[in-house]
């Protein structure tokens, strides 16, 4: 490399940023996959058992009879279910909500709704240990995930899965590029074209206390230069994208355009300027 050279690769920063939003949006992703595998099915048990504990603390205000209430308990599912899609599922209020496979509760009553007592005077009170008993959030959810609500978490899950592939590929794009000077060939944006061939460059949102963004016109087209990405303006560092403009504006002489309280050394700084 010679001595004249200046190369400019990312900064640590930036694929800090980068991977603060990627991690961000693969968290989303698995949490919608999630919910839509597991989370809502627990969910729908959670809200079905909680409403059929209610109904036969009702039903067990009306009953006298606490071998006729145990045996009806015992022979008979907490979660009366059918197979829709090929999983179990509850009809509530004309909705089927879908069920764990292997469900518990659609299998058998547990054994805290077997005391007629205890579900008559305080069916909450059996509610309760049953939850405990079993690792199940005590409060439902307002109400139940049917199959289309479930469907939506697939789509979601698709959704932050396509941003996180598409960040991984500006990742890789933003790893593989550089903002270079290298004797009188420039690259930037993915792009080389010589210094002679710049016909203006905007300063006006240069350096570090603005985007740290100029654009070059290069053969009627304007191409990025992105020094807060490509190098950045860390004083500690030497401020490497300064030096890169600077290397630039040596061998330059057409126009520039920068606002006027931006004072760059042997340069006027009155507005745009020219050759």
């Amino acid at each position: 490399m010679k001595q004249t050279d200046i190369i400019c690769k990312a900064t640590t920063d930036t694929f800090l940023r980068f991977g603060v939003v990627l991690l961000a949006l693969l968290g989303f992703a698995i949490y919608f996959v999630y919910d839509a595998t597991v989370g809502y099915y627990k969910k729908n048990e959670v809200y079905c058992s909680y409403k059929a504990f209610a109904e036969l603390g009702e039903q067990a205000t009306k009953e006298t009879n606490a071998a006729a209430w145990k045996a009806a308990r015992e022979s008979t599912p907490l979660l009366p279910t059918q197979q829709v899609d090929g999983r179990p599922a509850m009809q509530v209020g004309g909705v089927w909500l879908p069920l764990p496979v292997g469900c518990p509760a659609a299998a058998s009553c547990p054994q805290e709704t077997l005391d007629l007592q205890a579900m008559k005077t305080a069916w909450f009170q059996c509610w309760t240990a049953y939850t405990g008993r079993v690792g199940m959030p005590q409060e439902p959810g307002e109400k139940g995930m049917d199959a289309q609500t479930i469907f939506h978490q697939w789509v979601a899950a698709a959704g932050a899965f396509s941003l996180f592939a598409l960040g991984m590929y500006f990742v890789l794009r933003t790893a593989r590029r550089e903002l270079a000077l290298r004797g009188q060939e420039v690259t930037a944006a993915g792009m080389r074209f010589a210094v002679a061939d710049i016909e203006c460059i905007d300063l006006r949102q240069w350096g570090p206390g603005f985007k740290g963004v100029a654009y070059f016109t290069v053969k009627g087209k304007k191409v990025r230069v992105d020094g807060m990405t490509y190098g950045g303006f860390n004083k500690e560092k030497g401020e490497p994208a300064e030096q890169f403009m600077q290397a630039v504006l040596a061998s330059y002489n057409g126009d520039i355009i920068e606002y006027e309280q931006t004072e760059t050394p042997g340069r006027d700084a009155a507005g745009a300027t020219g050759a």
